[in-house]
């Protein structure tokens, strides 16, 4: 069940701090909508890879018009979607910005309770039913089937045992557009069109040489200055990136480590304080370790936004929605 503490959901019953000062609720961002949100995204969990306190990041986007998709689908994923009331069978599709456990690890879970499993007036895959829908580039979707394929390659055709591959499970979207590569030999960035939305996939630097990517929702497709939403995956800070952004976005949903180590994977909080003012007014940071509390005075001075469970965002305004 979830707790109610403090206008937040804590999944599990996790102690969530009641006094968070969650910054402004309105970020500097001209020309939006007042209208009721069509796209929102809600926190599932929010916390980093080792997170038992606010869970590891997973969030379900949730269309108007009623389908439902989650970005990314860690080891966490399925007690968290029930926690908030949902099943697989409620998801129409996942989107996956990279291959780490707290990102992937759900899965196998999710393919095989919708291959072999009808719920809710949803037939199983195997007897006809929707393919749920994957989204992701092609250079971390082969690195997805080399995460899963252990389990889900042992599907019967003819005399091949091992005839299964995403394909069986999944309804895989292709890049309708993608960019030359840069520095590695997949495509720097692809775009997908999906939902009345479109969004761009593009390669970000977590872990040198491991395909990773950030996600830009584009909320009106087919206008180059059209607004968009941005989520980092896991990445570090790039300023550059950011503020190339900024005049276009409603929201930055970054990724955030409080502690500063060589070789850095993650948006280090001391790289996010050095960002200008106007990316600063639309952060908000998401996969944060356990000990957030003790960072609380640091991170309200500069005054970001905090991703935290239950949370639910309207992506065409860059606002958090009341409970």
């Amino acid at each position: 069940m979830a707790l109610q503490i403090g206008g937040l959901l804590a999944p599990g019953g996790r102690e969530l701090p009641e006094t968070w000062d969650l910054g402004p609720r309105l970020p500097k961002c001209a020309g939006v909508s007042t209208a009721s949100p069509s796209l929102v995204l809600r926190f599932l969990g929010a916390g980093g890879a080792f997170s038992r306190r606010y869970g590891t990041t997973c969030s379900m986007l949730e269309f108007a018009a009623g389908p439902r998709w989650l970005i990314d689908c860690g080891r966490q994923a399925p007690d968290q979607l029930l926690e908030a009331g949902f099943s697989w069978h409620d998801i129409a599709g996942q989107i996956v910005t990279h291959v780490h456990g707290d990102h992937v690890y759900g899965l196998e879970d999710f393919a095989f309770m919708r291959f072999y499993e009808g719920r809710e007036g949803v037939e199983p895959v195997m007897r006809g039913g929707p393919k749920p829908k994957l989204l992701a580039h092609s250079a971390v979707r082969d690195e997805m089937w080399e995460t899963l394929a252990p389990s889900l390659r042992y599907l019967r055709e003819g005399e091949d045992l091992r005839a299964g591959t995403l394909a069986h499970y999944f309804d895989v979207a292709e890049a309708e557009q993608s960019e030359a590569p840069r520095d590695n030999p997949w495509a720097h960035a692809e775009r997908f069109e999906f939902e009345d939305l479109a969004i761009v996939c593009r390669e970000s630097e977590h872990v040198p040489g491991k395909p990773s990517c950030s996600l830009e929702f584009e909320l009106e497709p087919g206008r180059s200055d059209g607004r968009l939403a941005w989520w980092s995956g896991d990445c570090t800070v790039d300023a550059a990136r950011l503020s190339a952004l900024e005049p276009r976005t409603t929201v930055f949903f970054h990724d955030c480590t409080f502690v500063d180590y060589p070789g850095q994977v993650h948006g280090a909080f001391s790289l996010i304080e050095k960002l200008p003012r106007p990316v600063l007014d639309k952060l908000v940071i998401m996969h944060h370790e356990d000990d957030l509390e003790t960072h609380r005075a640091r991170v309200e001075a500069l005054g970001v936004r905090i991703a935290l469970p239950g949370q639910r965002w309207d992506l065409h305004r860059g606002v958090r929605l009341e409970d």
